[in-house]
């Protein structure tokens, strides 16, 4: 209740700071839109523990306080972690601006701090399932394939196999970005005209996956070409789903992307459910093929690295690369000595 009732609550003063530090953020920091409102969104969760007091009011002394007011409230660790990281950071720009060096000591700002523990809790991750690509080509050959909607789908999730792009990619990928030379096909994954981690630049080979799950790539392509789709429209375009006055369900495709991640993932949760699997999200794919390239020779796993836009192949290893649980018992009985 009390949230509610500051929702619309607010210091003039402590406004006139957060837009600065907003250009700061953007302008000299160069930090995205969704890092920047994060960033003010913890800021205000400050704001309204301290009653929308003015900044310049901080001291060492409602460090600890704070993070207790955040710890009674039963938050994520991992929350609690931003949230401190994001204060302390506006903390330290602002006792460098005009009016507030006076106001707070720089050494203060280091009480803003987790134990050890915590910190180790809250980097903790769960145990990450992914599907097998047997699981993976056995949902998508159940896929019905008739209407454009069902064609769509089947082409997304077949992409999503063979290239394992992030959802954001797989959403916003247009006709241009699939491209054929000396009989290979490959993803161009750019920023210019698609939603990317990063605005990192990546070529993305496909994976030798069965023919048939590739053709739903390329099949569903030469349609579109067919239905006058050009280089700059969607490869998976918005699909309108409508009742004619005989209450028909009639589709309509348009030139325009899916706007949503969201309609993505439910693509993916039909299809694996109505397979039979549990549904997990579609990055998880991106585990899939990581765990499978440590099968396979180093070329392999460094080709997967290049595909998945990882600078390095310890990011691959520790972010993707973790054994399943299957795996790990298979190598310490197949690949270990016996214990007599």
């Amino acid at each position: 209740m009390k949230k509610e009732k500051n929702k619309h609550r607010y210091n003039a003063e402590n406004e006139r700071v957060k837009y600065n530090y907003r250009k700061h953020l953007t302008r000299a920091k160069q930090r995205d839109e969704k890092t920047v409102t994060a960033a003010l969104m913890h800021i205000r969760e400050y704001e309204l523990y301290t009653d929308f007091k003015g900044f310049g009011s901080y001291h060492r002394d409602m460090a600890d306080k704070y993070i207790q007011s955040l710890l009674n409230r039963e938050l994520s660790m991992s929350y609690i972690c931003d949230n401190i990281r994001y204060l302390k950071e506006f903390l330290q720009w602002l006792e460098r601006q005009h009016g507030y060096k006076s106001k707070i000591n720089y050494n203060d700002i280091d009480y803003l701090n987790i134990s050890k523990n915590q910190q180790r809790q809250s980097k903790a991750t769960q145990y990450k399932k992914a599907y097998s690509y047997e699981q993976i080509i056995t949902a998508i050959r159940l896929m019905p394939c008739k209407t454009d909607k069902e064609k769509r789908d089947k082409a997304i999730i077949s992409l999503q196999a063979i290239c394992t792009l992030r959802v954001s990619e797989l959403r916003s990928v247009k006709m241009q970005n699939l491209i054929k030379e000396n009989e290979r096909y490959f993803l161009h994954i750019t920023p210019k005209n698609m939603d990317v981690k990063f605005a990192k630049t990546r070529i993305v080979c496909f994976v030798p996956l069965p023919d048939d799950i590739i053709a739903n790539v390329i099949d569903w392509v030469d349609y579109l070409k067919a239905l006058g789709f050009k280089d700059n429209d969607p490869l998976f375009p918005a699909v309108d789903n409508r009742f004619t006055q005989t209450s028909l369900l009639q589709q309509t495709m348009r030139k325009d992307s899916i706007k949503s991640d969201g309609t993505i993932r439910k693509v993916f949760k039909k299809s694996f459910e109505a397979a039979g699997y549990e549904y997990i999200r579609p990055h998880s794919f991106r585990t899939t093929i990581a765990r499978f390239a440590q099968h396979q020779t180093p070329a392999f796993f460094n080709a997967v690295r290049q595909n998945l836009g990882h600078s390095s192949i310890d990011t691959t290893l520790s972010s993707y690369g973790q054994l399943s649980y299957v795996d790990q018992g298979r190598a310490l009985i197949e690949c270990g000595g016996k214990f007599e």
